[in-house]
């Protein structure tokens, strides 16, 4: 039994709907699909047949409207009949479970205009404040974060709560496209989001690690909540069978995050005989034989004890070492804060260096690892930086190391750190053939119009376009066009080339400790810090401050020089 008209409709109280609570029984504490949210208190029961928690609120209250918070239909207690085809609950609904069409979705970039909730407050979609539940400031940080990776973003938010994507996707894969719907939607009742759902999802899957209430550390989060919505968005894992038949990217997760690197570890061998080398008196002396240099001798008796194993692996963040600070106080007797630029704490990924592994070596003999060395052999076209902060000394305390790493917000090269050979390969063989056809290129489209009819024609031979060349319709203005659009994708070749490797900055998450946190071991710097996050918003240019609840304005030349922590680039070719 349905209508299209309600005489209660007018009884509804927008302002009291709150619908990122969670949805649970607010009677029974039961959290099943059939839950009612009634639209005049705003309060969530159970059911909407007789003796149900619905149907006994709504004859005791006298509160007839009632929603259903998973199908998002209306109905009227306690007739029980649905309100269909009303264009006044469209809000509601919307409000509800927020939907985005692809026009909608590839707008967002370009769109500048503020919203405003029931209240009267303006909000600019996308740039919303989330509530901090007790210590979820770094869960907080890392979905603002990653809310604005724009094709993650387009993928959840075109991802609906249907059926059929209830079986096809894990629930918090769901969830987390309903918080980004929500955050990017400009249909909101209040201008915050409260992430009740999300974190459910998240204490559940995560077995109650990353849980309200216990502050953790957002690397161990994001590196967590990426391997989850990998899985749970149809991807494979990485010891199933099935996936070692199929290469490639097997998750959206996959395509915009994971590049790949080449460790090498120098390893002891397993059983080397000890050699004795005797101290020679004549060292540096004149008697000393030139054939004699004990030195040499050692280094080649040690080099000869390591064997080298190249492996490949895949990753989807980097972890960079900060040196460490100094222990020293200054003049003033403060401490000293260094700052390192970015490019010296990526030496570690330079192909070159071997750095030490002693954190490998905790449980190994002589086949422990002596040194390792990273080459990135493909970066991702969204690419994380961690700088790992925090380490635990000797003691099992947990220390913060506040050096800053200055980086580039625009133009970041990374292209002296890659190194693959196929690409070495290509770029080589594409240098000897314009050195072949430098001459025959004309550079820009006055060339072009300056050519003759045979050059024409010959040009587009060289660039196997001899169909148009040659073909029956000689039309001139055909053959132009033709040459035209070849020197423009040439161009546009070119410059994707030089722009592979530079990144420009998306997301910066840092971490603040309050200044009296570390001093001899009175409190745990990352239990009493706080997380923030800096977005820039494409259509002004402007970069926002959001730290839970609190959302403002920020300079570019700040974010470069605050204690970061984890770092999102963008590639801009």
């Amino acid at each position: 039994m349905s209508r299209e008209t309600c005489p209660y409709l007018d009884t509804i109280h927008r302002k009291q709907l709150d619908f990122d609570f969670e949805h649970c029984c607010s009677i029974t504490l039961q959290s099943t699909p059939h839950i009612y949210g009634c639209l005049v208190c705003g309060k969530f029961f159970l059911g909407r047949g007789s003796k149900t928690p619905a149907f006994v609120h709504s004859v005791e209250e006298s509160h007839c409207v009632f929603v259903h918070l998973s199908t998002g239909r209306f109905y009227c207690l306690p007739d029980n009949y649905e309100v269909v085809n009303n264009p006044s609950l469209r809000d509601i609904r919307n409000a509800l479970n927020p939907r985005f069409t692809v026009e909608q979705v590839n707008v967002l970039e370009e769109s500048s205009s503020l919203s405003r909730d029931l209240f009267g407050r303006r909000y600019l979609p996308g740039f919303v404040g989330m509530n901090n539940l007790k210590k979820t400031d770094g869960i907080n940080a890392v979905v603002q974060a990653l809310a604005h990776v724009r094709p993650l973003r387009d993928f959840f938010l075109r991802l609906s709560t249907e059926t059929n994507n209830s079986t096809q996707y894990s629930h918090l894969a769901l969830s987390f496209g309903e918080v980004l719907r929500k955050v990017w939607s400009h249909e909101r009742f209040k201008s915050t989001v409260d992430p009740h759902e999300f974190l459910q999802a998240v204490s559940v899957a995560s077995q109650k690690r990353f849980r309200i209430g216990r502050q953790t550390e957002a690397s161990e989060f994001l590196a967590w909540l990426l391997h989850n919505l990998h899985l749970g968005v149809g991807g494979k894992n990485k010891n199933s069978n099935t996936n070692r038949r199929k290469r490639g990217k097997s998750s959206v997760i996959h395509e915009i995050f994971q590049g790949r690197v080449e460790i090498t570890n120098r390893q002891r061998r397993s059983h080397v005989e000890s050699v004795e080398v005797e101290e020679d008196d004549r060292e540096g002396s004149d008697h000393e034989e030139a054939g004699d240099d004990p030195k040499r001798t050692r280094e080649e008796l040690d080099s000869d004890m390591l064997d080298e194993t190249t492996i490949s692996s895949q990753f989807l963040q980097l972890t960079l070492d900060i040196p460490e600070k100094p222990l020293f106080k200054d003049d003033d007797g403060g401490l000293v804060i260094p700052q390192e630029p970015l490019v010296s704490v990526l030496r570690k990924f330079d192909g070159l260096t071997f750095s030490d592994a002693l954190h490998l070596q905790k449980n190994a003999t002589n086949n422990g690892v002596l040194k390792r060395r990273y080459r990135l052999t493909h970066l991702p076209p969204y690419l994380i930086l961690h700088l790992a902060r925090f380490k635990r000394n000797v003691f099992d305390a947990l220390e913060k190391n506040p050096t800053i790493v200055a980086f580039p917000v625009k133009n970041l090269d990374l292209s002296s750190y890659v190194f693959d050979e196929s690409v070495e390969l290509k770029q080589s063989s594409k240098q000897k053939k314009k050195r072949r056809t430098n001459s025959k290129i004309p550079k820009s489209t006055e060339d072009v119009m300056s050519m003759s009819m045979k050059e024409m024609k010959e040009f587009l031979i060289s660039h196997n376009r001899k169909n148009v060349a040659n073909g029956t319709e000689k039309d001139p203005s055909t053959i132009l066009q033709s040459c035209l659009d070849i020197v423009q994708s040439l161009h546009q070749s070119n410059l994707t080339d030089v722009l592979s490797h530079k990144y420009d900055l998306v997301a910066n998450i840092c971490h603040d400790s309050p200044a009296e946190v570390g001093r001899e071991g009175k409190r745990n710097p990352l239990e009493e810090g706080s997380y923030r996050c800096h977005v820039q918003h494409t259509a002004s240019r402007q970069w926002y401050e959001m730290q839970d609840l609190h959302v403002r304005e920020t300079m570019p030349q700040l974010i470069g020089i605050s204690e970061s922590y984890l770092l999102i680039f963008e590639r801009k070719g």
